[in-house]
């Protein structure tokens, strides 16, 4: 947490000062909200290796940042933000064990703590005239994200009994990732809502023993709502 305000109080530096609050084009501003959350995976040779079945789920999570906006035309602009967002994913297994076939179901949840880094061309459609801030926009871009923290949480459950345990897997998980965004979202005066889907392209396991064959990446739908007053 000591990294993110840090990494807050520079990225507010950078985009507060009178050359850019004072421009009628520039917006700074705030926004925090949720995150849908999932892993996707690729095997090399899956028969082979998955001799069980396996499911992914979706698990929610919460993010906030910072952001500037520069409408460099009426209907054009960009967006540069930073935020901190958790990503992973909730991945089920069944298999059977023992002589007698015992069925066991694992749950792997996964928590991984990024700084994000975007910045993506935005289409603006003007709303009102009279509030030339207000507007509707869609946007693609990319982002960078560094690697804070990563754990896993494991539920073994059985039909007689269920054991939970806590690992840290910050050097099974690459310390960094990237992917494309693709956005769209409304400003009305000085409130925002965003809607964005995060497409994931690195391959962030970094586990000598699967990550030959296996590779994991991000995936995220992020729900958001901002001030666009400046701060």
């Amino acid at each position: 947490m000591k990294n993110y305000l840090m990494f807050l109080i520079l990225f507010l530096f950078l985009f507060s000062s009178d050359a850019f609050t004072q421009n009628d084009n520039a917006s700074i501003g705030i926004f925090s909200g949720i995150n849908l959350n999932s892993n996707s995976f690729e095997f090399d040779d899956e028969k082979n290796f998955m001799d069980t079945s396996y499911s992914n789920d979706t698990k929610t999570n919460f993010s906030m940042g910072v952001f500037a906006m520069y409408d460099i035309a009426k209907n054009f602009g960009i967006r540069i933000q930073g935020q901190y967002i958790n990503k992973g994913g909730i991945t089920k297994v069944n298999t059977y064990t023992g002589n007698n076939l015992t069925p066991i179901e694992r749950s792997y949840r996964n928590s991984i703590n990024y700084i994000q880094f975007s910045f993506f061309p935005q289409f603006n459609l003007p709303l009102n005239e009279k509030k030339s801030k207000s507007k509707a926009y869609i946007n693609a871009g990319g982002y960078l994200s560094v690697k804070l923290s990563a754990k896993e949480y494991i539920t073994y459950s059985t039909d007689y009994e269920e054991m939970s345990i806590e690992k840290d897997i910050s050097k099974s998980i690459k310390g960094s990732d990237a992917g494309l965004i693709f956005g769209a979202g409304l400003v009305y005066g000085e409130f925002l809502i965003d809607v964005r889907y995060d497409l994931g392209l690195t391959n962030i396991t970094e586990e000598a023993a699967l990550k030959d064959f296996l590779k994991i990446k991000n995936r995220s739908i992020n729900l958001s709502v901002g001030w666009t007053g400046g701060i």
